[in-house]
Parts: C-alpha cells; sequence; structure tokens
C-alpha cells in the first residue's frame, strides 16, 4: 500500500507569514495535529505541530501572556521530513517512529498534495478481510461491471479470479485491488 491511498488531500496548509493565533485555530476547527507550511510559491518549507504552536503562542519567561505577532514561520519546524506519493507505508511508518513525527506531508516535486497521520496508518492497517472484500468487490464493479471476477481476502491477501480479456485489463484489475487500503498483496489468474 502507497502513501497516496492514505493520505488526506487535498491538503490545508499555512504559509510562514501566517501568525500562530490563525494557526491554532485551524488546527482546533479541523481536528489537525499539524500543518505543512509553504513559502510564496506553495512549495513545502516546513511543518508546524499542535506543540511548536503551543510554544509560540506564549512569551517564555512570562505567565500568561501571549504573543498574537508571532508568525508559523518563527516557530515551525524545518528541514521538513516529507515523502512521495508512491513511498510504501512501512517507509512512512518507519520514519514516523524514527524521527518521532506524527504527520508527514507528501509532496510530488516540491508541492505538497498531501499529509499521512499515524491515525491514518493505524486505520489503514486495521481493515479486516471483509471490509477489504467489499471495497476490491465495488472498485472491479465500478470498472467492469459486476460479476466478471472473483474475490477472495485472507489476512490482507486479495486472490483475483475470472476471465480477463488480456494482461493489460490484469494490470488494472491488481492495481484497483491494490489501491485499497489494508491490502498486503495481490494475486490474480483465471476462475477455477
Amino acid at each position: 500500500m502507497r502513501a497516496r491511498h492514505v493520505m488526506s488531500s487535498p491538503v490545508t496548509t499555512v504559509s510562514t507569514g501566517t501568525t500562530v493565533e490563525q494557526g491554532i485555530r485551524l488546527l482546533s476547527r479541523h481536528g489537525y495535529t499539524a500543518l505543512p507550511v509553504v513559502d510564496h510559491e506553495d512549495a513545502l518549507v516546513g511543518i508546524v505541530s499542535e506543540s511548536d504552536l503551543l510554544q509560540g503562542e506564549f512569551v517564555p519567561g512570562a505567565p500568561g501572556a501571549r504573543n498574537p505577532e508571532r508568525t508559523v514561520g518563527e516557530v515551525m519546524t524545518s528541514p521538513v521530513v516529507a515523502m512521495s506519493q508512491d513511498v510504501d507505508i512501512s517507509a512512512l511508518a518507519s520514519a514516523m517512529l524514527k524521527s518521532r513525527l506524527h504527520s508527514i506531508p507528501i509532496v510530488d516535486g516540491v508541492a505538497v498534495i498531501g499529509i499521512v497521520t499515524r491515525r491514518d496508518l493505524v486505520e489503514a492497517l486495521a481493515q479486516d478481510d471483509h471490509n477489504i472484500d467489499r471495497e476490491v468487490r465495488h472498485r472491479l464493479e465500478v470498472y467492469g461491471g459486476t460479476h466478471r471476477w472473483t474475490v477472495a481476502v485472507e489476512d490482507g491477501v486479495v486472490s483475483l479470479g475470472g476471465d480477463f480479456l488480456d494482461d493489460s485489463e490484469r494490470r488494472i484489475a491488481e492495481a484497483l485491488a491494490g489501491s485499497v487500503p489494508g491490502v498486503i498483496a495481490v494475486r490474480s489468474g483465471p476462475s477455477p
């Protein structure tokens, strides 16, 4: 499973000039835990977390004093760990655990196209075989009609059967099945 299968997209970003107070409101309103930070050309330059914003909101050494002029650019984490939409989720999980990250922006070049959080990974891994089976069948029916293929799922491994018109159609069916969150591998062959 790839980052593109589990990422949230489109993603809300902030600029380096966004105030810390505005960033806090965005997190609160949308339930985010972090926001990618972009420059004036929409290139990723950092990430700002709940912790960064909370620390940035208050004036150090002055209990209760707030700093309304402080910007995201002053409190963000930079450089930021970012990955492509084609990276395997195991690499995302590894990077999160090694660096104690809670979210990783997904980029195409320097443009932010999504974000993956720890929650996204947990939800993808928690998919049971029944839900995977249902979603694979749905995607195949949308693509090629009902009852063209058989689907079996065991421990996240999808077995596709049926009379594929050609190798191209087989690859499309495998790609559709493989894009379902929770799918570990896809095997295909003729129906028994």
